[in-house]
C-alpha cells in the first residue's frame, strides 16, 4: 500500500473529532453497574446461593437461555455480592469461573479449575496442563478442597460445548464429589447454556443430579433492548451522535431476530466505526444497516469457509433435508460423503456437529413430541442460504452440490 495513503488514513483520524467517547462500554465483556430487567433472575440466583452464608451447600442450578439475555452478567454480579458477603463472615468460598467453549478439552476444564482454585500454586499434587488421567486430575482437586477445607461453587458458561465433546465424565464426577467430602466442605455446580434443549442430550446419571434447580432466561422484547441501549448510548456516545430513531431500528433488528442484548449493542459498536471512517459526526439508520450487513456476512462466512469438510457436508445435507430429522440428514449425509468417495462419519459424531453448529447459531435445534411416537429433534438452517453459497463457492469439492440448491 502507497505510504500516502496509509499516512493520510492515520492523520484523518488524529484530526477528526471521535463520535465515540467510551469504547469499553461497547465490547462484549463490558458488565454495567445495573442489570436491567433482570431482577427476578437476580434474586432467583441470589436465593439459591444464600444458603452459602448459612453454612448449608446450594442446589446445582441449570440456567437456560439464549445468547445475549444476560446470563453470564447475572450470575458474575450475584457472585461479585456473595463474596462480600463471605468474607465479612470469613466463609471459605472459592469461585472458579470457566468458560467450556474456550477450554477446548475436557481436560483442560480440569486443569483450569486448578489453577482458578489455587492448587499449582502448591509444591504438590498440583494439576499439570499435560500428563494425568482424568481421574488423577479430579481427585487432587478433591484432595486439596479437603484439606483446605474451602467450599466450592464451580460455574461452568456455554456447558453446551463440554457435553458435546464428551465431558459428561466431569459433570458426573463433580455432582457426586460431596459423598467424598465432609460435611463442612461442599461443590455446587452452575451451569450455563445457550440451548433449552440442553437437558436432552445429558447422560441420565448426570441429568436429575445436575438439573437440582433450573432458571430460564427469556429473550429481551424490543422495548427492553431499546431502554438498554438509551442507557449504554449515553455512557458510549458524545451527545447529540445518535438519533432516537437509529436506536429503536437497531432495537428492532436485535428484537425481531434474537432478542439478544450482544447483537443490538455490537450493531451500535460497528455503525459508529462505519461513521467515523465516513466522517460523519451521526449514526444514521444507514449505518445500522451497513453494520448489520457486515456483521452477519463476516462471521457467518468466516466460521463455514473455515469449517471441516464433514461439517460442511452437515450444512448441505441439513438445506436439502424436507422435515429436518437427524435421520434424513444422516442419510442425506451418507450420500453426499458417497457421492466424493469419503468415508462417512458416525450417526453419533454427526449429531454432535449438529449440536456445535447450534452453539454457532448457525442452525436451530428443537424437539418435538410425537405423541406415542416419541420425541424427535427437528432441525433447521438459521443462516441465509446465500451465505453457505458464497463460503463454498470456490470449493472444487462441493461446489457442485450447491448448483441446485435455491435461495
Amino acid at each position: 500500500m502507497d505510504d500516502d495513503i496509509l499516512n493520510t488514513i492515520f492523520d484523518s483520524a488524529i484530526k477528526n473529532k471521535n463520535i465515540i467517547k467510551n469504547r469499553q462500554v461497547l465490547t462484549i465483556d463490558y458488565v454495567p453497574d445495573k442489570l436491567l430487567f433482570r431482577t427476578k433472575e437476580s434474586t432467583a440466583i441470589a436465593q439459591s446461593l444464600s444458603v452459602i452464608l448459612k453454612k448449608g451447600r446450594p442446589s446445582n442450578l441449570l440456567i437456560f437461555g439464549k445468547p445475549g439475555t444476560g446470563k453470564t452478567a447475572v450470575v458474575k454480579n450475584v457472585i461479585e455480592h456473595l463474596y462480600k458477603k463471605t468474607n465479612e463472615l470469613d466463609i471459605n468460598l472459592r469461585v472458579p469461573f470457566i468458560n467450556a467453549k474456550n477450554s477446548n478439552t475436557p481436560y483442560k476444564i480440569l486443569y483450569e479449575i486448578a489453577e482458578l482454585l489455587g492448587i499449582n500454586k502448591e509444591g504438590k499434587m498440583q494439576v499439570y496442563f499435560t500428563g494425568l488421567s482424568m481421574s488423577e486430575a479430579t481427585d487432587r482437586i478433591l484432595d486439596f478442597i479437603r484439606r483446605r477445607s474451602i467450599k466450592v461453587v464451580i460455574v461452568i458458561d456455554e456447558i453446551d460445548s463440554l457435553v458435546n465433546r464428551k465431558g459428561d465424565d466431569i459433570l458426573y464426577n463433580f455432582t457426586r464429589a460431596n459423598e467424598r467430602i465432609s460435611s463442612d466442605q461442599f461443590i455446587t455446580l452452575i451451569g450455563i447454556s445457550n440451548s433449552l434443549t440442553f437437558k436432552d442430550k445429558l447422560d441420565p446419571r448426570v441429568k436429575s443430579s445436575l438439573s437440582e434447580e433450573e432458571l430460564v432466561f427469556n429473550p429481551y422484547t424490543i422495548e427492553q433492548l431499546k431502554q438498554i441501549l438509551i442507557d449504554r448510548c449515553k455512557l458510549a456516545f458524545y451527545d447529540n451522535v445518535i438519533p432516537i430513531g437509529v436506536i429503536n431500528l437497531c432495537a428492532a433488528i436485535a428484537g425481531r431476530e434474537t432478542g439478544d442484548a450482544r447483537k443490538a449493542i455490537d450493531l451500535l459498536r460497528v455503525a459508529a466505526e462505519i461513521a467515523e471512517r465516513s466522517m460523519t459526526m451521526k449514526i444514521s439508520e444507514d449505518h445500522i444497516r451497513s453494520a448489520q450487513q457486515k456483521i452477519d456476512s463476516d462471521t457467518n462466512y468466516e466460521i463455514l469457509r473455515n469449517s471441516t469438510l464433514h461439517t460442511k457436508l452437515v450444512i448441505l445435507s441439513i438445506i436439502k433435508s424436507k422435515n429436518g430429522s437427524t435421520g434424513e440428514i444422516y442419510t442425506i449425509y451418507q450420500y453426499f460423503c458417497s457421492k466424493i468417495q469419503q468415508e462417512a462419519l458416525t450417526q453419533r459424531r454427526m449429531t454432535q456437529i449438529v449440536g456445535e453448529l447450534d452453539q454457532l447459531g448457525l442452525i436451530t435445534t428443537n424437539i418435538v413430541n410425537q405423541g406415542r411416537y416419541g420425541r424427535t429433534q427437528r432441525i433447521k438452517l438459521h443462516i441465509h442460504i446465500s451465505s453457505v453459497k458464497q463460503a463454498i463457492k470456490n470449493d472444487p469439492i462441493l461446489s457442485p452440490f450447491i448448483d441446485n440448491i435455491n435461495n
